[in-house]
């Protein structure tokens, strides 16, 4: 560990124009992991912009520094950072500015990733990306207040606010360390989790009345069309955690959420609490971790339910 902190430090210290990328689809983690590792950068005097191919979510805009957010600066970037992202594809538009960059890092969490920079720290133990951030920079002089809460948003989100499977004793002690340098954690936690539009509330409603349950009371299905998204003037970022309500059912084992997309595509998102749903997604081309993945799946929204519902059962060895 000691080895690989000290290279990728050494590599900051080494470059001048610095280009952080997450994922496409940015969830808390992914941004939060960005924005703290340009701030970093920057209380080392580099040059740092951070970016995702993404349109720009309103939810974490209480983030420090967030109106720099996806703002791409035109200049050469000699230092390429990936967090978050676990594969090159999903870098997006901002796969070019990978294969031009002298230097790249990977820093990641999902099991899939094979390591496509020339630096790779990827941890599949880690809570997530935030938490791998921390442990590099955590005996630096260079995590200030603001550095601290990007962390803590991105520990907490993809924790499930510490309530998921891959919450820890070292997550609750990381919390408890990133706390102490002085952030608000409880102006973050009503910003991540009791600031929901209303226009949110309407699609929870509409997501709540379309879940159906399938292999013998063990899947649970929810599925958000367009008329949904349309209906309540709401843009696929406000799906963000609906999933969870279909989780949440009891002696529901696996939980799935159909988000359509233009051009005869779904979404799909996939939790359980023990049940291994990374499996189910690579059947459709997908991944992730073993109790939250994805895929996206072309079809109409009747035969894309019933063959993630059919694969999910298969899972579970129960008829769907």
């Amino acid at each position: 560990m000691k080895a690989i902190t000290t290279e990728i430090i050494s590599a900051v210290a080494a470059s001048n124009n610095i280009l952080v990328c997450g994922h496409i689809r940015p969830d808390g983690d992914c941004i939060s992991s960005a924005l703290a590792v340009r701030r970093l950068c920057q209380n080392m005097g580099k040059t740092a912009v951070a970016v995702c191919d993404c349109d720009k979510p309103s939810s974490f805009r209480f983030l420090p520094d967030y109106d720099g957010f996806c703002v791409l600066k035109d200049i050469d970037y000699d230092l390429f950072i990936a967090v978050d992202c676990a594969t090159e594809s999903r870098l997006g538009k901002y796969t070019e500015y990978l294969n031009k960059a002298k230097n790249s890092i990977c820093i990641d969490h999902h099991p899939t990733n094979p390591g496509y920079g020339k630096i790779n720290h990827i941890v599949p133990t880690a809570a997530s990306t935030c938490s791998i951030i921390f442990d590099i920079f955590r005996d630096s002089e260079y995590i200030d207040k603001d550095v601290a809460t990007m962390l803590y948003a991105g520990i907490s989100t993809d924790t499930g606010h510490f309530m998921h499977a891959n919450t820890t004793e070292k997550v609750f002690n990381d919390a408890a360390e990133l706390i102490r340098h002085g952030i608000d954690a409880v102006s973050v936690n009503n910003e991540l989790y009791n600031n929901n539009p209303f226009r949110k509330i309407k699609l929870t409603s509409r997501a709540l009345d379309s879940i159906r349950i399938y292999g013998e009371g063990k899947i649970a299905l929810m599925k958000i069309l367009l008329d949904d998204l349309n209906s309540c003037m709401c843009t696929s970022e406000d799906t963000e955690g609906l999933i969870d309500y279909a989780k949440s059912i009891e002696g529901v084992e696996i939980a799935i959420s159909v988000c359509e997309q233009p051009g005869e595509l779904f979404r799909v998102s996939l939790r359980s609490i023990k049940a291994n749903v990374a499996a189910v997604a690579e059947k459709f081309g997908g991944g992730g971790h073993k109790l939250a993945a994805g895929c996206i799946i072309k079809g109409n929204a009747f035969d894309v339910a019933d063959r993630i519902v059919s694969a999910a059962a298969r899972e579970l060895g129960v008829k769907p």
